[in-house]
This record gives C-alpha cells, sequence and structure tokens, in this order.
C-alpha cells in the first residue's frame, strides 16, 4: 500500500480578477470604437456608394475612432470587467455569451443614462442610445472571448 501524505494541498488557480479588471478596461473601449468604426464605415460605404478601392479615407479615420472609443469606453468597460470578474465568469461555451452582452450593455447603459441626465439630454434619441448600449453588449463578448478564463 501506498502511504498518502496528509500535508499534502492541492492548489487551485484563483480567478484573475485583476487581469480580467484590467484587460477589460484596456480593450473593451477600443473594441467598442473599433465596432463603432466598421459600423460608420460601411453604413456610409453603402449609402454614398463608395468603391473599396476609395476607401482610404475611412482607414485614416480607424486610430481616431479607436482613441475616442478607448476614453469614451473606459468607464463602462471597467465596471464591466468589475462585474464579469465578481460572478467570476468563465468562457466556456456559448452560454456564456448571453451573461457577457447583458453586463456589458448594462453597464454602458448605465453611463448613457448619467451622461443623458449630467447633460441634460434626456430626450435624445433613444435608437442610438440603444445602438451605443449594444455595442457595449458585444464588445464585452469579444473582449471576453480574449480575456476570461477558458475552463473551471
Amino acid at each position: 500500500m501506498s502511504k498518502v501524505d496528509s500535508n499534502a494541498t492541492i492548489t487551485v488557480p484563483s480567478y484573475p480578477r485583476g487581469k480580467v479588471i484590467g484587460v477589460y478596461g484596456l480593450l473593451g473601449g477600443v473594441v467598442g470604437g473599433l465596432i463603432l468604426f466598421f459600423y460608420i464605415a460601411i453604413g456610409m460605404s453603402i449609402d454614398i456608394g463608395i468603391p473599396l478601392r476609395d476607401s482610404l479615407p475611412f482607414v485614416k479615420m480607424a486610430p481616431a475612432f479607436i482613441l475616442v472609443g478607448f476614453f469614451g469606453g473606459l468607464l463602462p468597460a471597467l465596471l464591466t470587467g468589475y462585474i464579469v470578474s465578481k460572478f467570476k465568469i468563465y468562457f466556456n461555451s456559448v452560454a456564456k455569451v448571453f451573461p457577457l452582452f447583458i453586463i456589458g450593455f448594462m453597464s454602458t447603459f448605465l453611463f448613457v443614462v448619467w451622461f443623458m441626465i449630467g447633460d441634460d439630454s434626456v430626450n435624445s434619441s433613444m435608437t442610438s442610445d440603444i445602438l451605443f448600449c449594444c455595442n457595449g453588449g458585444v464588445s464585452a463578448i469579444i473582449t471576453g472571448w480574449f480575456v476570461l478564463p477558458k475552463q473551471k
């Protein structure tokens, strides 16, 4: 018979809370800015009828959208990263996509409402507000795909 050491411990890797919050803060707004850039660039090229070979001005605008997305989405992305790390969400199945979308959507919604109340522009277009919130949800999914631990 083999002896079992009673002093042996099993180490369980802890959830990388700091990594999740930090990378969500760094990449969440950038991903949201890129999503917004592609939405506007594709929409304008279809609407105006710009051929693909003449789309260089859109490519030149991409860094501006990345910067605006980073600074504009920093707080909602940090809040999303904090909530995701609080719930210890793992990205191990497609079923985890919906909670990530809801968390990203709601954190973006909170900041949209906060800025609307602060600017006294409560009568703004709800369609654009919902699109910004959906952008936050999709950004949370894409960022979670890269950042979150894959298995439990």
